[in-house]
């Protein structure tokens, strides 16, 4: 029977059970996934267990589940070490025996320079586990901020996050305490100890870890509707990503870089060679859609008339195929407004051989004082069927009263020299100012005007001022454009920072578009970075000869692509970057940045990737709450209740990807189909994987300042430094696709212990 099998009917009895009952028959089941321990013998240090409940606490490196037994191991002092400028977080749990009404949480007695934040975990509902290594079930995942007491029921954990940032510039030991109580006189103290070492993180982090900001989403979400509400988000977004040490990957999506070109005549289509019927020119326009009307548009919109003359346009037009499409004529009035049932047109079934076709203007309504011309690839359908490419040439609105012309712009003829670009830097400038002032990000993304596109479904050429890529047009108005773009960068001291994302997983068709424009880049702006995501494998293709890191600066591969890890090597290059990303799919063996997975996924991450010589991370997005395409129009999905990353072409296809994937922070709107009013600007709301991620981050500056640090030390320290750098087998083996058991680490206490060693050496050779 297949595993797929196997797995519906082991979820249709779940189904059938009782609560209770479904846990653990999931538990037993289904789980190679443990975020019990139940292999260690549990995890975590108890503090108190009585009568009325029973409290527990635990390094900010677990998923507390609502089941997860009481710690049975004592330990009622919260212990922390810690660098300066660094965060670290320990989970408070609460597990009543009986209801405790208003359980409140403080924690008090710190120096006020050491900042502590008090988070509660919330809950979100899997129902599809995101593989074979996850199981459904209640996960913890959303972090908001504690604010009020709330009442805690009996019989379950409620566990609280709390996180302490460290001043950067002193260190001691200091001490405070978790305040716990409850209506009726409950209280319990949990002391806390923090010994803040000499040595700091630096502020600018040492991995680039790139994460996609999809504010347009979160505007929809939040009802953010006036400009003040989301620069306050916008703010808070950014203040954020800082604090979790993450880079977003446009910072400048409300104050871009805004490009102007002197215009010419037309729009919607390319000024063309290949054909012509008269001048250097032709306007050739492409339909590839059965779903949309290709149509061209001249600046010079309306065309003034005298409605007591009769007019005629005339239009050469060929294809070289048979092509149905038309030319339109439109009527406006005076005020400029369309005049309705007033309209012309002509078929026009075009070949290989010129045609010149006409519509006759014969009588004007009375209240004509504009007409408008319209030209199509294919016809103008209101569904957009129609398909085709044609050229058009000497189209003329032709006055029969006068024989005048009233319509030279037809011609399509364009001196592409004479053409003028302008680069306005000054909202960026601004903004620049305000998000880089202290180095916290490393990089952004540059747009780049009129570039192509090149992904994992197609390719597209890149077209400028209606100049289509591989014309020596388009190659002179780029580089016009490059060079004043890398030169206004320069003067602005941010050209280090720049890099070009233009595409997304290339599948070897793309590959003449990549490396064509790859080519335009580095010939006229070299001081941008590119960069590219790449799958190295493809439906099969060998991997060594589709490696495209000859062709990007930075090149990011999915971890699961590394099926063999000496194919990193390939990518470790002088003068280049080697990035890696987590996504739908890498899936177990993998780590993941699944829900539904080991907490210690995403820390383990930052020590491969700084094992195997990576300089970045990548997730694609960080606020992606949306599948368009599953949900219902009109209709958002709701990431409170179903956290899922869908992939589908359709209403009726749910293809699952992932739980959690692309979300790394919650909307505060938690009902966003009902409340449409509501504005909510506030600081982001994170999640468990986002917390344990800066601490992976975090571990990756330690890596980084034990390795500079070596030639200072002494040959038995260095050794000892040197072992260090590499994980022990017993804490990552290897995830290999062809060793599934082989799978990464899922008792934390390895890391832990790994980190502190590692900070005693830096202490002593700070």
């Amino acid at each position: 029977m297949k595993k797929s099998t196997i797995l519906f009917l082991l979820l249709m009895v779940l189904a059938a059970l009782p609560l209770n009952a479904q846990k653990r028959f999931v538990a037993e089941k289904l789980d190679k996934c443990d975020p019990y321990m139940k292999a260690q013998g549990g995890y975590g240090y108890l503090v108190q267990n009585n009568a009325k409940a029973a409290v527990w606490w635990a390094e900010g490196c677990y998923k507390v589940m609502k089941d997860t037994p009481v710690a049975k191991r004592r330990g009622g002092t919260v212990k922390l070490t810690t660098a300066r400028n660094e965060y670290e977080s320990f989970i408070v749990v609460v597990n009543p025996k009986q209801e405790l009404k208003n359980l409140k949480v403080e924690v008090s007695g710190l120096p006020a320079d050491i900042e502590a934040t008090i988070r509660k975990t919330e809950y979100v509902n899997i129902f599809y586990n995101s593989d074979d290594f996850g199981f459904p079930g209640l996960w913890p995942d959303p972090l908001p901020l504690y604010e009020t007491p709330e009442d805690a029921p009996a019989g379950e954990n409620v566990s609280f996050w709390i996180t302490l940032k460290t001043p950067a510039n002193h260190q001691g030991n200091y001490s405070g305490r978790v305040n716990l109580t409850a209506d009726g006189g409950w209280n319990v103290n949990v002391p806390v100890t923090v010994k803040v070492r000499n040595f700091s993180l630096p502020t600018s982090p040492s991995c680039n870890a790139d994460m996609g900001l999809w504010f347009w989403v979160v505007e929809k979400y939040e009802n953010l509707n006036t400009e003040e509400q989301k620069q306050t988000a916008y703010d808070n977004y950014m203040q954020a990503f800082k604090d979790y040490r993450i880079q977003p990957r446009d910072p400048f999506y409300r104050t871009p870089i805004r490009y102007n070109f002197s215009q010419t005549n037309w729009s919607g289509g390319y000024y063309d060679t290949q054909y012509v019927k008269e001048g250097k020119y032709s306007y050739k326009l492409e339909d590839p859609s059965v779903t949309s009307n290709t149509e061209a548009f001249c600046a010079r919109k309306l065309i003034p008339v005298d409605s007591s003359h009769s007019y005629k346009v005339a239009a050469w037009v060929r294809s070289d195929t048979l092509v149905y499409t038309h030319i339109l004529v439109d009527s406006y009035d005076a005020d400029g407004k369309i005049i309705p049932y007033r309209g012309a047109f002509q078929w026009v079934d075009t070949g290989k051989e010129w045609t010149e076709y006409f519509v006759d203007l014969d009588r004007l309504d009375p209240r004509t004082k504009y007409l408008h011309i319209r030209i199509f690839g294919g016809g103008a359908c209101r569904g957009g069927e129609e398909t085709g490419v044609t050229w058009w040439d000497d189209v003329r609105l032709i006055d029969q009263t006068t024989g005048e012309n009233l319509f030279p712009e037809g011609n399509f003829e364009v001196d592409p020299e004479a053409i003028t670009v302008d680069i306005d830097f000054t909202d960026f400038a601004k903004a620049a100012k305000k998000y880089y002032a202290d180095d916290s990000f490393r990089y952004f993304t540059v747009p780049i005007a009129g570039i192509g596109d090149v992904n994992f479904d197609n390719s597209r050429l890149g077209s400028l001022c209606g100049f289509k890529q591989g014309t020596p047009e388009y190659e002179m108005l780029m580089g016009k454009s490059l060079s004043k773009l890398q030169a206004g960068l320069k003067e602005l001291g941010l050209l280090d920072k720049a890099y070009v994302y233009w595409g997304d997983e290339p599948n070897p068709p793309a590959y003449p578009v990549l490396y064509d424009t790859h080519r335009l880049l580095k010939k006229y702006a070299p001081g941008i970075k590119t960069f590219m995501t790449e799958m190295s494998t493809w439906r099969g293709h060998a991997t060594d000869s589709l490696d495209i890191s000859d062709c990007t600066d930075i090149s990011c591969v999915s971890w699961d692509c590394f099926e063999n890890h000496d194919i990193i090597k390939n990518y470790q290059v002088p003068g280049k970057e080697a990035w890696n990303y987590l996504c739908c799919g890498t899936k177990y063996p993998c780590f993941s940045n699944f829900i539904d997975h080991n907490a210690i996924d995403m820390r383990i991450w930052l020590w491969a990737s700084y094992q195997f010589g990576f300089k970045g991370i990548l997730i694609w997005a960080s606020t992606s709450w949306n599948s368009p395409t599953v949900s219902p129009k009109g209709t958002l999905q709701n990431q409170w209740e179903d956290p899922y990353c869908f992939g589908s072409s359709h209403q009726m296809i749910q293809r699952l990807l992932a739980t959690g994937d692309g979300t790394l922070f919650y909307p505060h709107n938690r009902h966003p189909n009902e409340d449409k009013t509501t504005a909510y600007t506030g600081y982001p709301i994170p999640c468990v994987r986002l917390e344990i991620l800066r601490d992976g981050i975090e571990d990756f500056e330690y890596l980084t300042m034990l390795e500079e640090r070596i030639p200072k030390m002494s040959a038995s320290d260095a050794a000892k430094a040197r072992k260090l750098l590499v994980l022990p087998e017993e804490a990552y083996k290897d995830d290999s696709l062809e060793d599934p058991e082989a799978y990464t680490i899922q008792d934390p206490q390895i890391l832990i212990t790994r980190r502190e060693q590692i900070a005693t050496l830096l202490e002593k050779y700070r």
